[in-house]
């Protein structure tokens, strides 16, 4: 307790108000020795939306954070329009998404590309080709193989390089973690 007087008096008023039963394993009267985590700190881990400011909201998507800024539309993930983390902040704030959506995607927008009409070509015995076009030859264009020697392996997405790997499962019982060979539930073994 000097320790954390030194640090703040105003933690170890704290801690003496509430009583050390509450916050000391010795003094508890159920045995606690195992309990490394009480409910609110699960549930604060839960918490996907941890909101900095009013417009800044930091976002934990499978071990990864990410920053959302409302104001600026922006995100760490550098595509906001609005992405899965923007979706969930601003369900989380219940605000519309069309004022945060980009204008490419908006209803108006989608209707004005086919404002234009667009007219399908004649037949192709009704062409009009000028004859300096129409006898020149087309080559594809030279390939030149890349140098070095060529990749086995494929390059991997994101998601794949984030992603968990997979356990064994054993083909005898079903179990992950084990195989046939070391399978405990074996007849043949007992």
């Amino acid at each position: 307790m000097g320790k954390v007087e030194k640090e703040d008096i105003r933690v170890k008023e704290y801690l003496d108000s509430v009583g050390r039963a509450k916050w000391a394993r010795l003094y508890c009267p159920v045995n606690r020795a195992w309990t490394l985590t009480s409910n609110i700190a699960e549930s604060i881990n839960a918490e996907l939306v941890i909101p900095s400011t009013e417009y800044l909201c930091m976002i934990i998507d499978e071990g990864r954070s990410f920053i959302v800024c409302i104001e600026k539309k922006t995100c760490s993930c550098k595509m906001f329009q609005p992405c899965p983390h923007a979706w969930v902040v601003l369900e989380r704030k219940i605000l519309t998404v069309d004022n945060y959506c980009s204008n490419l995607y908006k209803p108006e927008t989608v209707m004005k590309t086919y404002d234009v009409p667009i007219y399908s070509l004649p037949d192709q015995s009704e062409w009009n080709v000028p004859v300096y076009i129409s006898d020149e030859v087309v080559f594809p264009p030279r390939y030149m193989r890349p140098p070095g020697r060529p990749k086995k392996k494929r390059d991997k997405s994101l998601s794949e390089l984030f992603s968990n790997t997979r356990t064994n499962s054993c083909s005898i019982c079903g179990h992950a973690g084990h195989n046939r060979r070391s399978c405990r539930n074996d007849p043949q073994r007992k």
